[in-house]
């Protein structure tokens, strides 16, 4: 694990800190954003029994976030604003949606990217209970856009 991921994994775990089970919330119960399912198939991939998500190690996130996310996001292959873009939204949005705003970002405008990221999430805020998250979302992705100005 680099110093780019560790960077993006402290960003990530200020807004994903603690364990949380918010009855509006879709993925249920999470502890550092990680969800019970997702907890569950890296434990089932590591040949271990299944525990309750509150009792998440900091070194299993670590390793979750780097294979689940930053891997499979693609990371490790982009700019350090892309990736620190791309690894962020996989975990809030999950790994599918780094694509769609990749493309709409052309692959090399940081800002399009975030454009894309707030309309989703709007769009999101429209159905049902999810309007509640609304405003967490926008100054995540106001720090987020914050964030990436630091970075080469």
């Amino acid at each position: 694990m680099n110093d780019l991921f560790k960077t993006a994994l402290q960003f990530v775990l200020k807004w994903e800190g603690g364990y949380v089970n918010n009855e509006n919330d879709k993925g249920g119960a999470t502890n550092y954003g990680i969800t019970q399912n997702t907890y569950n198939g890296w434990l089932s991939s590591q040949g271990l029994p299944y525990k309750d998500v509150r009792y998440l190690t900091r070194e299993e996130v670590e390793k979750i976030y780097y294979k689940n996310y930053w891997l499979k996001a693609g990371c490790e292959k982009m700019s350090p604003k892309f990736a620190l873009l791309a690894f962020d939204t996989a975990v809030n949005m999950g790994v599918s949606r780094v694509n769609q705003f990749m493309k709409a970002a052309q692959w090399k405008y940081p800002e399009k990217f975030i454009a894309a990221r707030r309309a989703k999430y709007e769009e999101f805020a429209q159905y049902g209970n999810q309007k509640i998250f609304l405003q967490g979302w926008l100054n995540r992705l106001k720090a987020l856009e914050n964030e990436i100005k630091n970075l080469g």
